[in-house]
């Protein structure tokens, strides 16, 4: 690690997750238990196959408490709790929340199917589509809430959810917790599983009522925190056009716990700007000095932060990230960034040494792009590392694909020794990643912190 003066010091650095694997599958295991038993000891099982309207009402019930369960799991994964943060990294967590919410509207769809295919026998499709959309009590918000959850998967396509703006996805995103909660009450009024059996009804009530509490602790507590104390831009610099170097520092920054390579959600405390917010990573080892990130526009929020002067206050929720230095350990390490993906690799080589013999691999499309390349160039001449740029276009290079295995073996004779981390744009991971695994380097030994917004 850098030597610093007296004046100066480095963070304490966030505790290890002690989670295992086999913890989570537990609690996975566990709640399915749970949610299957409250069926099946409800008759689910038995009403299977006794007649079409039974067979609906069964499958009616144990899709909706599935999509329940899926909702449940999928809040947990987004409660930025440190255990699960630090030991699976806020990438994972919400790639795994994806998969979840699209788990719910699968389930959710076909919870609507079956309701209106065991409402219509008595008095034919139109009668059950009307009972189901507000003749019965508390349908019509389920009704309401089962839309907004749609809308919210629908925006959550890959492909849809790119043409819009960080901020926009994010409020829309919002709308599902209304979903959930418009459609809570017909579960405990309607469900068969809940309306009879107190047990039972407590039981999902508690559940629910404790997520809640989780989330309120887990995602608000380092926010008011922060908001509480805030932090305050100390310093701003310029150090390529569209980009810029802000310090936050804070009276109680000593307190701070933090880590090179990890990220922060930053939101400045001002009049129209306060509700906006994004990620950034840390772009020089966390100390008393303050917090450094780079940052450049891309949206509403970072165009924001792009114009930010010193004094304003700023809220920040984090620290979050799992490719920190401890991932690195005391191996050789090749470090690979693309565009402002150079921000925590400069932090992560201010706390190597010379025997991670490091080397760096920055990509630019232009000359005018690239920052922090004095600190770099100064701390591999120290460290005894090396610093290989790649700039220009990709039709304007010499080799077709600069990460290439046999353009890495080349660069890198000891490659597949090393311990390779890239950050940058998802067309930058995937190529090192792919190239970096046919140069030999074990995939667990391959890391990178991917964009989930």
């Amino acid at each position: 690690m850098n030597k610093r003066t007296s004046k100066t010091h480095v963070l304490g650095e966030p505790d290890q997750s002690r989670l295992l694997d086999t913890d989570v599958g537990a609690f996975l295991a566990f709640l399915t238990v749970v949610v299957v038993g409250i069926w099946a000891h409800h008759g689910g099982f038995n009403n299977l196959g006794l007649s079409a309207t039974n067979t609906a009402t069964s499958l009616d019930q144990i899709t909706g408490l599935l999509a329940s369960e899926s909702g449940i799991l999928g809040l947990i994964l987004i409660t930025r709790t440190p255990m699960l943060e630090r030991r699976y990294g806020l990438d994972r967590l919400f790639n795994w929340h994806r998969v979840l919410g699209a788990s719910m509207s699968i389930f959710l769809l076909l919870h609507v199917v079956f309701s209106v295919w065991a409402w219509s026998t008595p008095g034919g499709l139109f009668a059950a589509v009307k009972s189901l959309t507000g003749g019965e009590p508390y349908m019509a918000m389920a009704s309401v809430g089962a839309v907004l959850v749609g809308v919210v998967t629908i925006t959550s396509i890959r492909s849809i959810r790119n043409s819009m703006t960080y901020e926009m996805w994010y409020f829309i995103h919002l709308v599902a917790y209304i979903g959930l909660a418009l459609s809570f009450s017909h579960q405990i009024t309607l469900g068969a599983d809940f309306s009879t059996d107190k047990l039972a009804r407590w039981t999902w009530v508690g559940l629910h009522i404790v997520v809640v509490l989780w989330i309120i602790w887990s995602r608000w507590r380092t926010l008011i925190l922060s908001i509480v104390h805030p932090y305050k831009v100390s310093a701003v610099s310029h150090p390529a056009p569209g980009l810029i170097a802000v310090t936050l520092n804070s009276p109680v920054i000593s307190r701070h716990r933090a880590h090179a390579g990890q990220f922060y959600l930053l939101r400045q405390l001002v009049p129209g700007k306060w509700w906006k917010t994004n990620p950034f990573s840390l772009s020089s080892v966390p100390s008393s000095a303050g917090l450094r990130f780079t940052i450049k526009s891309r949206g509403e929020s970072s165009d924001a932060m792009t114009k930010i002067r010193v004094g304003t206050k700023v809220a920040i929720e984090g620290p979050y990230g799992v490719c920190t230095p401890e991932i690195i350990g005391n191996e050789p390490v090749l470090m690979v960034a693309g565009g402002v993906g150079i921000g925590p690799i400069v932090s992560l080589a201010e706390n190597l040494s010379s025997h991670h013999k490091p080397i760096i691999v920055y990509r630019a499309h232009s000359q005018k792009e690239m920052v922090h390349v004095e600190e770099i160039d100064a701390l591999m001449k120290k460290l005894g590392g090396q610093l290989f740029t790649v700039i220009g276009p990709r039709a304007a290079l010499k080799v077709s694909d600069p990460f290439a295995a046999e353009v890495l073996r080349k660069s890198v004779p000891d490659i597949a020794d090393r311990v390779v981390i890239v950050a940058g744009p998802e067309s930058l991971i995937k190529a090192v990643q792919k190239g970096a695994r046919k140069a030999g380097v074990p995939t667990d030994r391959i890391h990178a912190e991917r964009a989930w917004w």
